[in-house]
């Protein structure tokens, strides 16, 4: 069975129907069907500011192309496309899909189900072919909130105990989900959630006021299945003291805005993300403490089989908001980075927590030479000026910088003071020990220059902000760039206030 998105509209009220606009970019074809190439807005490049009261001006964006197909066997494309280039890239390259372009005309063939990107050159104008598998609805009538075929505009959708939602492969929903103190919810479907249609008012992305296109309180047994995500106002699904929640086959893309994080995990236990794409603006998913549930541990959380791609910050990130006691038990394991922002392996212990038995296992890195650096943007008028310069980013970043300081303001405006209300007796602040990155394969693209003793330049940095605070125990085997073993003898490495540091083949 294969079969794809189409997006219609009923109308009834007026003569002026909704159209869902469609690509100029693309045509795309499975047999002699065409699949409707629908459009999103991306980040244009890497420039960001703390949010000043107004969104992101839409000349720092452009608009992409999107398929939303459904399929339970190998799926046959040929598309044709008016941007100018030399060469395609289908990503992530891990997949090994070739695709074979003749007279104009390019085919390749997905063997199953997965999510890809095809970019003329670079990213910009690229295609996102989304392919999942069916998501179906047995019983439509036990559904909380159910959205067949057509464009549908609910707003803000609040859920309670056992309830739940689903969207169509053929529904565009208009709005976003939130529940607060509820169990048992499901939300599942292969039909798209936008979050277009919420306005930002605040400058923290911590409180209720702003949803982003899902946003969970104090929940438990939370599922998340095969919807997909597009343009949330803030981070895109937020989990906020949450516990034994399933994310799988989600799709998040047509990021843009401000604080667009992928995934934030705040102060959560058994959580899993599986098989998921993740394209956001800012930070790719993270893991964070504050305040409010200081009491709670994060725990019991894994990242598997995931493609990332993050235009700003960090891609797979512990912190910078560690409020808590522990960050245990915590595995990042076989994704592919598409693009890896500043950092692609990141742990910054920016408050109080001891971070400890943490996994990054089997993880792709595209190094790519239209990569740009990422620039602050000061000013309302400061444009961005470094389309030319190539970004290279850490590889592993793992320290302690400092999310605020004691006593006073700081970073990000907030009070200096951390939670008198826990006791940190026996806790070594900004400590991280017992750490395990191995099997990290990164693909360095030829045109990234060498450094000039004929190394690659991929920087892996361990570091201490705080007097007194040693690492210890974090040992690194089996990374290879373009199949070349990185060892202490050939790395780009600085490593300081660390005990028993190992990098191996």
């Amino acid at each position: 069975m294969i079969s794809f998105s189409r997006f219609e509209h009923d109308y009834d009220k007026s003569y002026f129907n909704f159209v869902e606009p469609l690509s100029d970019d693309f045509r795309v074809f499975i047999g002699d069907r065409e699949v409707p190439v629908y459009t999103c807005r991306i980040s244009a490049y890497p420039l960001n500011r703390v949010w000043t009261g107004y969104q992101r001006p839409g000349n720092q964006t452009e608009v992409v192309s999107f398929v939303n197909i459904v399929s339970d066997e190998p799926v046959p494309l040929t598309i044709t496309t008016s941007v100018p280039h030399e060469r395609l890239l289908l990503k992530p390259y891990s997949r090994e899909i070739h695709p074979l372009e003749e007279d104009g005309v390019i085919s390749f063939t997905l063997p199953d189900a997965g999510s890809f990107v095809l970019e003329p050159d670079d990213y910009h104008h690229c295609l996102y072919i989304f392919n999942s598998r069916p998501v179906p609805c047995p019983d439509p009538s036990s559904v909380t909130h159910y959205f067949g075929p057509g464009i549908h505009m609910p707003g803000k959708i609040v859920l309670h105990d056992n309830e739940s939602v689903y969207v169509d492969k053929d529904a565009l929903v208009f709005g976003c989900i939130f529940a607060e103190n509820a169990n048992n919810l499901h939300i599942f479907g292969n039909g798209v959630l936008d979050d277009m249609g919420e306005g930002r008012i605040n400058k923290h992305c911590y409180e209720s006021y702003t949803v982003g296109n899902m946003k969970f309180y104090d929940c438990r047994n939370l599922r998340v299945e095969g919807v997909l995500l597009r343009d949330s106002a803030i981070w895109c699904i937020n989990l906020f003291h949450c516990f034994d929640v399933d994310v799988r086959n989600v799709k998040i893309f047509g990021q843009w805005r401000y604080n667009t994080d992928g995934v934030d995990i705040v102060n959560c236990q058994d959580i899993v993300i599986r098989d998921s794409f993740i394209h956001s603006f800012d930070d790719a998913v993270t893991i964070k403490g504050i305040d409010r549930y200081a009491d709670t541990n994060n725990e019991n959380i894994l990242i598997e089989h995931c493609i990332l791609w993050c235009d700003w910050g960090k891609t797979c990130e512990i912190g910078i908001e560690t409020a808590c006691r522990e960050y245990k038990k915590i595995t990042f394991r076989d994704c592919d980075l598409l693009r890896a922002g500043n950092t692609a392996l990141d742990i910054a212990n920016g408050d109080c927590a001891e971070v400890s038995e943490i996994l990054f296992e089997n993880i792709r890195v595209e190094y790519n030479r239209f990569d740009t650096p990422e620039v602050y943007q000061h000013t309302d008028d400061m444009v961005y000026t470094a389309q030319d310069q190539i970004s290279v980013p850490h590889l592993i970043r793992f320290g302690n910088p400092r999310f605020r300081n004691p006593g006073n303001t700081a970073l990000w405006g907030l009070p200096g003071e951390l939670l008198a209300k826990i006791d940190l007796t026996g806790i070594t602040s900004g400590a991280i020990h017992d750490v395990i990155c191995r099997n990290i394969r990164v693909y360095y693209d030829e045109g990234i220059p060498m450094l000039p003793d004929g190394r690659y330049n991929v920087p892996i940095a361990i570091y201490s902000c705080m007097d007194g605070v040693t690492h210890s125990r974090i040992h690194v085997s089996g990374v290879t760039v373009n199949g070349t073993p990185i060892t202490t003898d050939n790395a780009v490495l600085a490593v300081s206030e660390t005990e028993d540091f190992t990098l191996t083949e």
